[in-house]
């Protein structure tokens, strides 16, 4: 019984598997050829009784590669998609059932043509191409509103050189100088905007202020409430940076983190995590830095979350997060899947 309720439901997978096109042919009749594969041997397992206990066992090759390629798939939420993930679930907890009453040996073999299917599968899939989600309003329009958000402050955006926005790779950046009113303290306001999510992760701080001759000295983690959005926390990496010795030092007090697809994170592995596991429905990319610079001389200890640095810098970022959320960034509950 178990065996016929295994063939049915692998033969309705397969089905579903032939019928579900791809982007490239190549990787289309590898998922044909999986679901025929399927088909024939718990066809010849239901025919044969003899030796349907090593046809069940070849037959994990078939079975989890369709489920492999379904799942990524099924990210688009698409009815289609969405559908044949659910077969492929039935299909793989029917088999791993029927597996379950084989001997170990067999189970043993059935596990080997599972990783033999993944090795196959990640050799020959690729993510689809994402959807590009442009920006709804240009960053240098940021630079007004913040202006406005902070009475008194000055500054202007700056562009970069081109070899080094040639480097960056960003669709649209915000590179904001501003100083306070009474001139004795300077913030840069950096922003990067990438349309498709599985763009290269911009260049980070605790790499390009080394370069640059600095020295880091302390690199952290810290919540930060986003004080105009009811429940928004956030957690940027608080980065304390120095040149030079002595009173005449140059210190750097730097807030910086990631949005991908709206969701954010201080690290930049799970950046690119999130930004190949984002694309499939279609995503963006976006770093937000804010670098507030010490006057010479001063002596507070600007990681205390009590000093005017911290304060100033929390405040910045207090202003850009509701702003980019609000009017900048793409509304991803209202964008189709790429």
């Amino acid at each position: 019984m178990a065996g016929s309720v295994v063939l049915l439901v692998a033969l309705v997978l397969a089905t579903a598997g032939v019928l579900q096109s791809w982007p490239a042919p190549g990787r289309m009749w590898v998922d044909v050829g999986a679901a025929a594969a399927g088909m024939v041997l718990l066809g010849l397992a239901g025919a044969w009784p003899q030796g349907s206990r090593w046809l069940i066992v070849a037959a994990a090759v078939p079975v989890a590669y369709l489920f492999l390629s379904a799942a990524p798939m099924a990210i688009s939420l698409r009815a289609g998609p969405v559908v044949r993930l659910a077969l492929a679930v039935a299909a793989v907890v029917v088999y791993v059932r029927v597996a379950a009453g084989q001997s170990h040996r067999m189970q043993y073999g059935a596990c080997l043509g599972v990783l033999g299917s993944a090795a196959v599968f990640f050799q020959v899939w690729e993510p689809p191409p994402p959807k590009p989600l442009p920006i709804v309003k240009s960053l240098a329009l940021l630079e007004p509103e913040l202006l406005r958000a902070m009475p008194a402050w000055t500054g202007r955006h700056e562009r970069l050189d081109e070899k080094i926005e040639k480097v960056l790779g960003a669709d649209e950046y915000l590179n904001l100088n501003l100083t306070s009113p009474d001139q004795k303290t300077r913030v840069l306001v950096f922003v990067t905007y990438n349309a498709n999510a599985m763009s290269q992760v911009p260049h980070v701080p605790w790499v390009c202020m080394v370069q640059a001759g600095f020295r880091q000295v302390d690199f952290r983690q810290d919540d930060m409430p986003i004080v105009a959005i009811p429940g928004k926390e956030i957690q940027p990496n608080v980065i304390l940076f120095e040149r030079g010795e002595g009173p005449g030092r140059l210190r750097a007090l730097m807030f910086q983190y990631f949005n991908v697809g709206g969701s954010y994170t201080a690290n930049r592995q799970v950046a690119r995590v999130l930004s190949t596991w984002s694309s499939l429905r279609g995503s963006y990319l976006s770093q937000t830095q804010v670098a507030v610079w010490l006057p010479p001389g001063d002596t507070q200890d600007p990681l205390d979350r009590g000093s005017p640095a911290y304060r100033l810098g929390a405040q910045f970022v207090n202003v850009l997060v509701p702003l980019l959320e609000k009017e900048y960034y793409p509304d991803l509950r209202g964008a189709e899947g790429g």
